[in-house]
């Protein structure tokens, strides 16, 4: 009994750590930052950053151009995007370790 209340402690904080997560700013999901230097004739050799992603997010599309100022802000939350989806992870599987508790129990 005492380790499916522990259980239950790790899966509250675990979800209280993830709404403060989220509530800290943006979240980016499976996406990454890319810096492409332009080629042919272009007149400066300043890297330009795009938010890269597999799927379209960005409205309808998989790239969007990001100001040189704004990366931390972009690297900021795709890193929190990234720890979301461990806890997710992490949450989903306590939830199926307390059902089967629950299930042994009843």
């Amino acid at each position: 009994m005492t380790k499916y209340l522990e259980l239950l402690e790790s899966l509250n904080t675990l979800e209280a750590e993830r709404t403060r997560i989220s509530n800290e700013g943006d979240v980016w999901f499976d996406c990454w930052l890319a810096a492409s230097k332009p080629g042919g004739t272009a007149r400066s050799q300043k890297a330009h950053w795009q938010l890269r992603s597999r799927q379209a997010q960005f409205s309808g599309k998989k790239s969007k151009y990001v100001k040189s100022s704004e990366v931390g802000q972009y690297e900021a939350a795709i890193a929190r995007g990234k720890h979301l989806k461990t806890l997710d992870r992490q949450i989903e599987l306590l939830q199926k370790r307390v059902e089967r508790i629950e299930g042994m129990i009843a």
